[in-house]
């Protein structure tokens, strides 16, 4: 059978205001025609399906027409959606029965019934093969913040059961947090240890002889590679690298989401990050976007290799590397090609200004704003890149200020805490920021 592995859409998305809609057109056109060419069996969403908690209603639509188109191109096709960091789990679960009528299975959330027990079937999906048969059982493990897994993990006995002693006291047992911060452990890369551990062992349970196990996940692996400017520190469980080995050797293949560069990791061809598949931030131009295809066959994995996704509108620096003087600048923007007549908005070019000076021009940025609007471009930001005068006492000269939308929440928050104290963001003060940050960013849900 053949699986596609892709993620990371975030639907909805906005690059400074500009409108990156008619590019997620044109790759989910793209991707019901390759599903339909390539004869996908199953294709696994690694969440991020929108940009945010609360996606505006033209996201919400391009998401159920893309559904729509792709059954009645592919009826065969099973689909696999796990909720990310930027997702309302809720939101995406809203629709779950009727989904689960065209066989699409959406997982949101990971829960324990009255009894205690994983309801683990709402997270394991029986895939089907070209013939019907099942082939394979994803395990399907939506985001998960700290407080998720520590809820979802029963408290251990650290120490023996409870037992009468001499004195007439009773041994209790220690809640996880507790036993691990005695033991200089994590609690929360524990429970997840045991999360994983208990969902495998129940996969196991369900397959049968010649059925592969594959996953599908969303968080930030150790050795996974970040894009600048895009993807929030913020990790699977909380702000952590989760280890490789919460995937166990007989898995076949793990479909991962978060990070938006397409790669392996620890060069296993098998644990992959589709990455996403438009650049969602100027630095993410530099990299080709994918979609994965995982053939598998006899329980195993036979091969694993990936399509490049066509790229719909330009992103351009100028320059390339580096930062260009003001009037070079302004040059640059002038030699771009002319506006043209009745072309759409949102496929014009998305261009960056990147201008080295030695001090702040607050006129400069409408004068770019002045030569671009004739030019067939979008101007996403200017870059301001400090200017070293050979004449400055103390060296290099500070940066000029630089426009406070341009940067990103948590350069906001070190360049404020550098302003009282000498030293560095301590990290439990820069994981309780991105946590804050994190929470209000997807609507205080």
């Amino acid at each position: 059978m053949r699986i596609l592995h892709t993620a990371d859409w975030h639907l909805g998305h906005t690059l400074r205001d500009h409108s990156r809609a008619a590019e997620h057109e044109h790759f989910l056109r793209w991707l019901v025609q390759t599903v339909v060419d390539r004869e996908v069996d199953a294709l696994l969403l690694a969440g991020d399906v929108f940009d945010s908690a609360n996606p505006p209603p033209a996201a919400l639509r391009t998401w159920f027409r893309f559904l729509g188109d792709l059954k009645q191109a592919r009826p065969s096709v099973q689909v696999v959606v796990i909720a990310g960091n930027h997702d309302s789990a809720a939101r995406l679960l809203a629709p779950r029965e009727l989904l689960a009528a065209f066989d699409v299975r959406v997982v949101g959330v990971v829960e324990r019934g009255r009894d205690g027990r994983l309801q683990a079937d709402e997270l394991l999906v029986p895939l089907r093969g070209p013939s019907g048969a099942v082939e394979a059982f994803c395990v399907a493990i939506p985001f998960l913040r700290a407080s998720d897994v520590l809820s979802l993990v029963p408290p251990p006995v650290a120490e023996a059961p409870p037992a009468e002693r001499a004195n007439g006291d009773y041994v209790l047992p220690r809640p996880v947090a507790e036993v691990a911060a005695a033991d200089d452990r994590d609690p929360l890369l524990d429970g997840m240890r045991a999360l994983h551990a208990e969902l495998f062992t129940a996969a196991r349970a369900r397959r049968q002889p010649g059925q592969a196990l594959v996953a599908i996940a969303h968080g930030y692996l150790v050795g996974g590679a970040l894009s600048e400017l895009s993807e929030r520190k913020v990790l699977g469980g909380n702000q952590h690298a989760l280890p490789l080995d919460l995937f166990p050797p007989d898995c076949a293949y793990v479909a991962l989401g978060h990070l938006h560069r397409p790669q392996p990791l620890a060069g296993l061809d098998h644990v992959r990050y589709s990455g996403s598949p438009i650049p969602l931030s100027m630095p993410e131009r530099l990299h080709a976007h994918h979609v994965v295809f995982a053939d598998l066959a006899a329980g195993a994995l036979q091969k694993v290799w990936s399509l490049r996704v066509p790229r719909l509108v330009p992103l351009l620096r100028l320059p390339e590397h580096g930062a260009l003087a003001p009037d070079d600048a302004l040059a640059a923007v002038a030699a771009l090609p002319a506006r043209v007549a009745g072309k759409h908005e949102e496929l014009r070019p998305l261009v960056e200004v990147a201008v080295r000076m030695a001090q702040p021009s607050p006129q400069f940025a409408e004068r770019i704003a002045r030569a671009i609007a004739d030019r067939d471009a979008r101007l996403v930001r200017i870059e301001i890149v400090a200017e070293v005068r050979p004449d400055a006492a103390l060296g290099a000269e500070r940066a000029p200020p630089v426009e406070l939308r341009s940067l990103e929440p948590e350069e906001v928050f070190a360049r404020r805490y550098a302003k009282d104290f000498p030293s560095a963001v301590p990290d439990q003060l820069l994981a309780a920021f991105r946590e804050l940050l994190d929470f209000v960013q997807r609507g205080g849900e």
